[in-house]
């Protein structure tokens, strides 16, 4: 039988519960599967049946991203905050001094980023960005465009996890700013998120920043549409179709479909709202990974999810954005947000 120790999406030990969560009659032939890829055999062979969220970022996955991100009507996250980034770049470039380190979190093509460089090019000459995200290729790829395109920018891609990623940079003397944009840490489990922000703030100095793009859009309507069947082939298709490359699987995206909820907690309370997303089995069905040697039997109606916790991606007061921050030792320094003030960017500085 596999005994494993499974990572979570932003790269620590899984907790207790989650341990317990795995099936202990499944055996899996495990010694031919990479190390970054016992995440998904734990997923696997848990009762909670689950791939991590990250999985769905592989190059095609961030490029599928891209595309619905920036050219859907009713998604309008990389929309908005691309209208804070075009307002307030210069005012985040100014919570920095020089020389200066930018990292981005799961930075995928960095297309909004772009502003927040020129930014940071203007007022201090020159930069050190230093993408992260788990799709290596794709952002040597993009690192090489904006190297292209900006003088005086030294691009630094780190392939790996978000832990991993601040880890490395933390014995970096330079002050540095680190960007979470997208929406993107909505998306860590919300039962992890005080957990990494306690993290983060322990690798980051009084000269370093910390900045978050978040959702405030708590219609539920609207919501249920922006996440809708248009993100199919991102967090259903393409995930199937790895999983079926990475174990020689036989799974079927069309015997599942897309299945999305909106769970709504008070804005005075600490833990957000948040959309929630699984893919549910259309029939009884068995899938088999040939180089596991696993049989995965599903019932139909059975859910299968994407993320590691509940949330696909969680929205939130300005109360509990504030309350994020005071609990894990961080000051909410300054925010910005877009004109109807359902999107904002928040800078966050350790606090004393």
């Amino acid at each position: 039988m596999l005994r494993q120790e499974r990572m979570n999406q932003h790269g620590r030990g899984v907790s207790a519960a989650e341990r317990d969560d795995v099936m202990k009659d499944v055996d899996v032939i495990a010694r031919d599967v990479p190390s970054a890829l016992m995440p998904i055999v734990g997923g696997l062979t848990s009762r909670r049946k689950r791939v991590p969220y990250w999985y769905m970022y592989d190059t095609r996955g961030s490029e599928i991203y891209e595309e619905v991100a920036t050219t859907s009507k009713t998604y309008l996250n990389w929309h908005n905050e691309h209208s804070v980034l075009q307002s307030h770049s210069d005012d985040i470039a100014a919570k920095t001094t020089s020389p200066v380190i930018l990292m981005e979190l799961g930075s995928g093509a960095s297309s909004k980023t772009r502003l927040v460089i020129e930014a940071m090019l203007k007022r201090h000459g020159t930069l050190t960005f230093v993408p992260v995200d788990v799709s290596k290729e794709h952002i040597e790829e993009v690192g090489q465009q904006l190297e292209g395109d900006y003088e005086g920018l030294t691009v630094e891609p780190f392939g790996g996890l978000y832990m991993e990623g601040i880890r490395h940079l933390s014995t970096r003397k330079d002050p540095k700013m680190l960007l979470f944009l997208g929406g993107s840490f909505g998306n860590i489990c919300i039962h992890e998120q005080l957990d990494m922000m306690k993290e983060v703030r322990a690798q980051l100095t009084a000269k370093d920043r910390f900045v978050l793009g978040l959702d405030m859009n708590m219609d539920r309507e609207s919501l249920l549409e922006a996440y809708g069947q248009q993100w199919a082939n991102n967090v259903l298709n393409n995930p199937i179709d790895r999983l079926n490359k990475d174990f020689d699987g036989d799974m079927d995206a069309a015997k599942f479909e897309l299945v999305n909820d909106f769970v709504e907690n008070p804005a005075d309370g600490d833990t957000p709202s948040y959309v929630m997303g699984y893919w549910r089995s259309l029939a009884e069905q068995r899938v088999y990974f040939c180089k596991l040697g696993l049989n995965l039997d599903f019932q139909r109606g059975e859910k299968f999810f994407f993320t590691d916790g509940p949330n696909w991606s969680c929205k939130w007061s300005l109360h509990q954005i504030r309350r994020l921050a005071e609990k894990s030792g961080f000051a909410l320094e300054d925010y910005w947000t877009n004109e109807a003030a359902d999107y904002g960017v928040f800078c966050f500085a350790p606090a004393p």
